[in-house]
């Protein structure tokens, strides 16, 4: 298994070091397109069974397989009325299917989280972090942990240039005073300006980025649709993380970034009762899709997924040699 040998072994492995990518099949429904969009028939968000083996119900490349009897969610035809769905405004849709927040203004700093079919209930989230690393979840044993995060964006106008989008989960919400101790997560971040990026928060804010001002993945995404997922899943030693980008909208996903926590990441813990520095390795009952200074976006193909990330069950047949 070249693909576990290769992320496994280092702790940090940049796109340079990737000689792995993996396209979606052509059809109708390829994620590039402005036409022909195909959109699960359930509103309330379980991704509909794949067309094809390795596809979502969008028709976008899986990297890891969903678990069996796992926690699914994709964006469906009414998500205004989503009870699994937390936006902060109304969501319109796009003569090319996607979808876009019908006022403008409500851009300028999204947070759109997404339940496992266990809901949010915030008084009986636990945030003892020591109590978390022995029970392995925070409000429920389904909450979002070994996950795939998978969006197409396609960002037209913004603010301020330097900011990113980000893919985030294993905490609750992220909220004040600080530190809020149920404000935890593992974070990828694509760039405007192509580049990627992992970050750890232990509490909120609290921020360790990894590396710190990140590895190219692709040009530029202003103004054009980009793919974009962050994986994360428990290992024997720790946490694996990783973030796939496809980078011209046409189905050819690349892996940019892969890095582990295996403690020792961040500085001594003196918040939350947590040990120092140590890994991330509960669930939490909320994923997130974020993006701040942001004037003008679309996005489609929105999906959380609870997968399966033992090797043999990868989808090899679509890995480039």
């Amino acid at each position: 298994m070249l693909r576990s040998v290769q992320v496994r072994r280092s702790v940090f492995t940049s796109v340079a070091a990737m000689v792995f990518s993996v396209t979606a099949h052509a059809d109708s429904r390829a994620p590039g397109g402005d036409g022909g969009e195909a959109v699960p028939a359930d509103p309330g968000g379980g991704s509909p069974s794949p067309a094809e083996r390795g596809v979502d119900g969008f028709g976008v490349r899986m990297i890891y397989p969903t678990r069996a009897g796992g926690e699914t969610w994709a964006i469906g035809e009414d998500p205004n009325h989503d009870d699994r769905f937390i936006t902060q405004g109304t969501l319109a849709r796009n003569s090319d299917g996607s979808w876009r927040f019908e006022n403008d203004a409500e851009n300028a700093k999204v947070r759109m989280s997404v339940t496992t079919s266990a809901g949010y209930h915030q008084n009986q989230v636990v945030t003892d972090h020591a109590a978390l690393a022995e029970r392995g979840y925070m409000q429920s044993p389904r909450d979002w942990k070994n996950v795939e995060i998978t969006g197409y964006v396609r960002v037209t106008d913004v603010s301020n240039t330097g900011d990113e989008i980000t893919w985030y989960a294993r905490g609750g919400k992220h909220s004040n005073p600080q530190p809020f101790c149920e404000g935890v997560a593992y974070k990828g971040d694509l760039k405007f300006s192509g580049r990627v990026r992992f970050a750890k928060e232990p509490w909120h804010v609290n921020y360790y980025f990894r590396p710190g001002d990140g590895v190219p993945a692709t040009r530029s995404i202003l103004g054009r649709w980009v793919g974009f997922k962050t994986v994360m899943y428990d290992t024997d030693a720790g946490v694996h993380l990783e973030l796939w980008v496809d980078g011209e909208g046409d189905g050819h996903w690349t892996q940019a970034l892969a890095t582990d926590d295996v403690g020792g990441w961040g500085s001594d813990e003196v918040y939350c009762n947590a040990p120092e520095a140590i890994p991330i390795t509960w669930g939490g009952p909320l994923a997130t899709f974020r993006w701040d200074n942001v004037r003008k976006i679309s996005f489609k193909h929105l999906s959380v997924r609870e997968i399966e990330p033992n090797d043999d069950t990868i989808f090899r047949e679509g890995f480039d040699p």
